[in-house]
């Protein structure tokens, strides 16, 4: 077969050819070619002109230097010949503007649909990202508002903070929903770009070098399928590997995700050990619900932790080193903030330190903070307690079995029962009541009843919608009841759901009370998925309450800010080790000295019992939503209380007695 030659091709067709490659270029290709045309339409034609003017001069014309302008403006289409021109010139005149109207027009049009193109491509969100050291958020959920709010917050002191937002969803839509549901943003910035979120160039686009940390969201919530949430684990874990390769290894940002599942948790982990932090919403929210079940108050407390609003922790050494200072002493040389423990040159750290503790010059202290800049270290002590006697120092709290109630059943319930095992004495109970009450609920149950055989485990399928069944579990004889989340297609019919068992545990209580004159003194836990409805909650006689969007958001913003932040939360979290009490000012205190008391002189009571104390709770306040529900977390030491027999010391401890 003949093989077609190059040389055979005309240089006509070869012409048409680069011509073609040119064009394809894209729009400046195009706009060069108009520009090109045009200005070469405007040589030819001032050449025709002059031409004109040679061969058939018009009559008072002596200056011909003004010929480039007229011809300019005649293929813009601003002027024509004039009546007093001579036919010649007419005729040159006619084919410049026409000429003009065709390549003007062109480069008009063209400008105009490039700049609408611009602007169609920033509506779609696919401009590059030119920011640097900004917070970069992978996914657009619904947790996304409370983020933002933890965000704003922590950017306060900066002059130009940076939000920026890559997701599936069109930016439009993004903007719109961040309009209508995020108030005032201060300082900080919100840029939102539609894309892939493992896609490596769109991971480009949005600044992923230079970004100082990455939140990556988990599309699935707590009520979706156990399918739904392996399928948005696993695209989880693709976008750490996204990121990981859009970034050298020895620079990575802090990397912040939500996994669901375990072995997810243990793979992203693996990925890159120590640049990962994973959080797990059903393990974090289980464990503050039974803490806050067996200690009244410590939901409000930990809202107030958890999170850049109010207090916070913060990693603080002074400059001019710490004096040889004890642990013990050293609540005494801050005016605001109380010191929970220290992070060690190695990187670890020791929660409530011993008081007899010498800090090393090289120790940071972890210090619970209203903000930074008020964080100020003094050589010598700033306030002295005014009274140094505790006839109740060494008074503890009697452990006795307990009994608790668990309505519902999710990825949490599992936990929750689990962690009540840990913390109860023997001999306790934990009740667990469901509406649908599986072989697979079951073989679970049983299988946590026989792992913890101290603990008497009992499950029983209850119709919850009906008060006579509710009522057959006699609620009004158990130290707490928790109400778990159940299923649902958002979050208002979810809360409905919550709120009308609520309701109806309300109602038994009231007819309880009515019939026997007995004071109904059970703590009733709600889980709540909808912060907006926590005024509901409240209202509907619910003294603790879980907010699973807020506890969540709040950590995985701060965690991005700051990521040692997570192991103060594990450990406060966990069973072992100090976590949060509210206990009563009588192990403090005799009744006579209670009424004229600093909080210097709290601090120095706690660490008698081997306790440090962060704040108080007034009961009577305690449903004031306004005042924080009672609870008023490091204040100064030498603020004067004035404290009842009913209230109680918010302490970090050992265990509730």
């Amino acid at each position: 077969m003949k093989k077609f030659s190059q040389n055979q091709v005309s240089r006509q067709k070869r012409l048409e050819y680069k011509f073609d490659n040119f064009m394809s270029k894209g729009g400046f290709s195009v706009f060069l070619a108009l520009l090109l045309a045009f200005f070469g339409a405007f040589v030819v034609m001032t050449i025709a002109r002059y031409l004109a003017e040679w061969w058939f001069p018009n009559q008072g014309i002596e200056d011909n230097s003004d010929f480039p302008w007229d011809v300019f403006v005649q293929l813009i289409g601003l002027r024509d010949t004039g009546d007093n021109a001579n036919f010649a010139t007419k005729v040159v005149g006619v084919f410049t503007i026409f000429i003009g109207l065709v390549l003007f027009s062109s480069l008009v049009a063209f400008i105009t649909q490039e700049f609408e193109s611009k602007l169609q491509s920033l509506r779609k969100g696919k401009s590059i990202v030119v920011e640097e050291n900004h917070t970069l958020i992978l996914g657009f959920t619904d947790r996304i508002v409370d983020i933002i709010q933890e965000l704003v917050v922590a950017n306060e002191s900066e002059d130009d903070a940076v939000i920026v937002f890559l997701s599936k969803k069109q930016k439009e839509e993004m903007d719109d929903f961040l309009r209508d549901n995020v108030g005032k943003t201060q300082k900080t910035r919100l840029v939102t770009r539609n894309g892939s979120i493992t896609n490596l160039s769109d991971l480009d686009k949005v600044g992923i070098k230079v970004a100082k940390s990455v939140i990556i969201l988990n599309d699935a919530k707590a009520s979706d399928s156990e399918e739904f949430k392996t399928l948005s684990d696993a695209r989880v874990v693709k976008a750490i590997l996204a990121v990981m390769a859009a970034n050298q290894e020895d620079s990575l940002p802090v990397i912040v995700v939500e996994l669901h599942l375990e072995q997810y948790r243990r793979l992203a982990e693996n990925i890159a050990p120590g640049a990962i932090i994973t959080l797990n919403e059903a393990d974090i929210l289980a464990r503050i619900l039974v803490q806050t079940s067996r200690s009244v108050g410590l939901a409000a407390v930990y809202l107030n932790l958890v999170g850049f609003e109010g207090n916070e922790f913060y990693f603080y050494r002074p400059e001019q080193g710490w004096q040889s200072v004890t642990f013990g002493e050293l609540p005494f040389h801050f005016s605001t903030g109380i010191p929970i423990g220290v992070r060690h040159a190695d990187g670890t750290l020791t929660i409530k330190a011993s008081t007899n503790y010498k800090l090393a010059e090289s120790d940071e202290i972890i210090i619970l903070a209203e903000d930074d800049s008020t964080i100020r270290f003094f050589p010598e002590p700033v306030v002295q307690p005014l009274i140094k006697g505790y006839a109740y120092r060494s008074k503890s709290l009697e452990r006795k079995p307990e009994k608790h109630l668990v309505i519902g059943w999710n990825n949490k319930t599992p936990i929750t029962i689990k962690e009540y095992a840990k913390y109860l004495v023997a001999g306790s109970q934990v009740n667990l009541a469901t509406q649908d009450l599986t072989k697979e609920v079951q073989a679970e149950f049983d299988s946590i009843a026989k792992e913890y055989p101290d603990i008497k485990m009992n499950i029983i399928q209850v119709n919850l919608e009906s008060v006579e069944q509710l009522g057959t579990l006699k609620p009004y004889e158990f130290n707490s009841i928790s109400i778990l989340a159940g299923r649902g297609e958002n979050a208002e019919e979810i809360d409905a759901k919550t709120l009308t068992v609520l309701l109806e545990i309300r109602q038994i209580f009231r007819e309880y009370k009515n019939s026997t004159g007995n004071q109904v003194t059970t703590e009733l836990i709600a889980e709540i998925i909808d912060s907006q409805d926590t005024d509901l909650v409240i209202k509907a006689g619910v003294k603790d309450f879980l907010l699973t969007d807020q506890f969540v958001s709040k950590i995985l913003a701060q965690v991005s800010q700051e990521p040692d932040i997570m192991s103060i939360y594990r450990d406060l979290f966990s069973p072992e080790g100090s976590e949060l009490y509210v206990k009563p000012i009588s192990l403090y205190f005799p009744k006579e000295q209670i009424s004229k008391l600093t909080f210097a002189d709290c601090v120095l009571a706690a660490q008698n019992r081997n306790e440090l104390c962060i704040g108080v709770r007034i009961s009577a306040i305690a449903q004031d939503k306004n005042q924080n529900f009672g609870i008023d977390l490091i204040p100064s030491l030498d603020k004067q209380l004035n404290l009842s027999l009913d209230d109680g010391l918010i302490t970090l401890a050992e265990d509730e007695t």
